[in-house]
């Protein structure tokens, strides 16, 4: 019974009152921390209330020195009942979340940045690899692969016989969730993966603001693990004291059961995997939406256990110096590969959204050695 109680509390939480206050606030990312609350609420099997008796009052006297006051429980309890491992520095989402509003801007324009067209903005200037971009919708205006303005019907032509590609929706609150990601095969203008016109493909999902690139085939290191996804780090950095900084979790994102996306979030049933910033893999991964871990990947068989990705350091400095070029945002997470030649890949930039995955893989709190310093920052800010 007690068990119960404490996940109807856990629920009513995020599905009523913090959505209450996301909609008093007119808060931009509402419709997308609605998706994370509502497919959250879905697993059953969460363990709301396994601190003890001492984590708890070591939990209220770090928060209360340092935040001002106390806080939920229900992260930690998570976050625990995931990894087994009790960290007093884990971050629950509302102090998360309240840091990046700080860092970044909090009106809906500044969400431009995690266009997935805008990234070509700065990634050229920064000399980082994109994938190659055939054509792109924005605003309702439709561009070749020179930025050259375009009709529909044009894009439709020149995109008949265009073979294989990678289509996917720009816009952060069309494609969360790796929605509406396809990979696509066009001749004559059919496409052969689903027996369906490109036209009706384009107009059934790809309404406005969507981008058609070419296919990234991953560095053996990678592809070895699982060939059929773009496996993708995730990697978060911020501009502190002055200076561009990088979230010690990277973490790597993994496709399996035949998917062609690495989405592991909760709807999804990709992996995710801690690794070290000498591109060791940690010994095991997680699929949340399963609450299970594994040694080795199920398609492949590779074992995660000292698994090497190789040049991954370019990945952590290609993160800080593609930050430089958008200092407008505080707080950026990154999605990067790496290619067949060793290079790092930009996927995308992502809205900095999430913290679960980091703290449950790598037993720490999100901020790790920055989290006395911010929740003073925060505490201060509140008085």
């Amino acid at each position: 019974m007690k068990r119960v109680f404490y996940w109807l509390s856990f629920t009513l939480y995020w599905k009523i009152f913090y959505r209450l206050y996301l909609i008093a606030r007119k808060h931009p990312r509402y419709n997308y921390h609605c998706k994370f609350i509502n497919n959250l609420s879905k697993i059953k099997d969460i363990k709301t209330n396994i601190l003890t008796k001492e984590q708890k009052i070591e939990t209220d006297k770090f928060y209360k020195k340092y935040y001002g006051k106390k806080i939920s429980y229900s992260f930690h309890n998570m976050i625990v009942g995931y990894n087994n491992f009790f960290d007093v520095k884990y971050i629950s989402p509302d102090i998360f979340w309240k840091f990046i509003d700080k860092l970044n801007r909090q009106d809906s324009s500044g969400f431009i940045f995690y266009d997935k067209n805008f990234l070509y903005n700065f990634s050229e200037r920064a000399k980082i690899k994109t994938p190659k971009r055939f054509f792109y919708s924005t605003n309702n205006l439709f561009f070749d692969s020179n930025d050259n303005i375009i009709s529909k019907e044009e894009l439709y032509k020149k995109i008949s016989n265009l073979g294989e590609a990678f289509i996917k929706p720009t816009n952060m609150f069309d494609s969360g969730y790796a929605k509406n990601c396809k990979l696509i095969n066009i001749i004559d203008g059919i496409d052969l993966y689903s027996r369906k016109g490109i036209k009706d493909i384009i107009k059934k999902y790809y309404s406005h603001d969507f981008i058609i690139q070419e296919k990234i085939v991953c560095h053996k290191s990678i592809s070895d693990i699982y060939p059929n996804a773009v496996n993708t780090f995730s990697i978060y950095t911020f501009i502190w004291n002055g200076e561009i900084k990088t979230i010690d979790k990277p973490i790597l994102k993994i496709g399996m059961n035949g998917s062609i996306t690495d989405y592991s979030g909760i709807q999804g049933n990709g992996l995710i995997i801690a690794i070290n910033d000498d591109g060791i893999l940690f010994d095991s991964a997680l699929c949340i939406k399963q609450s299970k871990w594994y040694s080795y990947h199920p398609d492949t068989k590779v074992l995660f256990k000292n698994h090497k990705i190789e040049n991954f350091q370019k990945v952590l400095e290609t993160a800080k110096k593609l930050h430089s070029y958008v200092p407008w945002l505080g707080f950026c997470r990154w999605d990067i590969t790496i290619g067949v030649d060793g290079e790092p890949i930009l996927i995308e930039l992502e809205n900095p959204a999430e913290l679960l995955q980091q703290q449950i893989l790598h037993k720490e709190g999100f901020f790790g050695k920055y989290t006395e310093e911010i929740l003073l920052y925060l505490k201060e800010d509140m008085k």
